[in-house]
């Protein structure tokens, strides 16, 4: 996992030009640009809230006003999915890239990861104004815990990396693997604290449980404190993401440095 490491830091210039090349080739030509990343996500949180404080009307105390809850973690989830899915195909989609002897087949995951990491970035202003306009509503929601929101997504990056990573060796080797990662990311969705507070199942101690453990959890946990809840998360759940963080990244980079000799052929 070093060497993957070494490798980005290495090629850290060419991974910022390729980023930037991505990201203007997704939005050549388009009147919005950079809008249309938000686009799908504030769609989603539109249907979730209608769906879940209109429709169903659950009772879960500390999660009012209902939608600056669920974009508290939304974005963040948002990352994680598209990073895995879009990294999942990244080299069998730059397969003539890989094949050049001297270029570094694990900047293609990373510039998924990055690429879709700006477009978090240009979410949390949103998400900062519609905290700041709860608060002058008279909502409590929001304070100074958002000043950690940068140095957790620093700690959530190696996460996403391994994932990404771990993703793109192997669908290179098994196709279907893409697909059986959509099915557990929209499995584990739900298993994820940002539809519901992780309170509201408390009584449901199996549930609980599950959910707690998801590897998922401690990160949405933290996005929650920092942007709902408005303190900074408690120590214990800096340590689950730093541990989750490092297991993800020693798993995905292990993958990738495993099958690395194999990718050119397979892709």
């Amino acid at each position: 996992m070093f060497r993957v490491a070494f490798q980005i830091f290495r090629f850290r210039g060419l991974l910022a030009t390729l980023t930037s090349r991505e990201l203007k080739a997704r939005y050549r030509g388009s009147v919005l640009g950079f809008l249309w990343s938000l686009a799908n996500p504030l769609l989603l949180l539109a249907v979730y809230t209608f769906v879940f404080s209109v429709v169903f009307k659950p009772r879960a105390e500390g999660a009012e006003p209902y939608a600056l809850f669920v974009v508290s973690g939304l974005f963040a989830w948002i990352w994680v999915s598209t990073s895995a899915l879009e990294g999942s195909m990244s080299l069998i989609a730059n397969s003539g890239l890989i094949r050049k002897a001297v270029f570094p087949a694990e900047l293609l995951p990373m510039v998924t990861v990055l690429s879709n990491l700006v477009h978090l970035l240009f979410a949390m202003p949103i998400v900062a104004v519609a905290i700041v306009t709860g608060r002058v509503l008279g909502e409590k929601v929001g304070g100074i815990g958002a000043l950690a929101v940068p140095a957790i997504i620093l700690l959530h990056l190696p996460m996403v990396a391994g994932l990404a990573l771990g993703a793109s060796a192997l669908t290179v080797h098994f196709k279907d693997v893409r697909d059986l990662l959509a099915n557990l990311l929209t499995f584990l969705f739900f298993l994820t604290p940002i539809l519901y507070p992780l309170a509201s199942i408390a009584h449901l101690r199996p549930v609980w449980w599950l959910v707690r453990l998801n590897p998922f959890t401690p990160f949405i946990l933290a996005y929650q404190e920092a942007l709902f809840v408005g303190r900074f998360p408690e120590p214990t759940l800096w340590l689950q993401m730093a541990l989750v963080s490092l297991v993800s990244w020693a798993l995905g980079a292990g993958i990738f440095e495993r099958l690395r000799e194999t990718l050119v052929e397979a892709a």
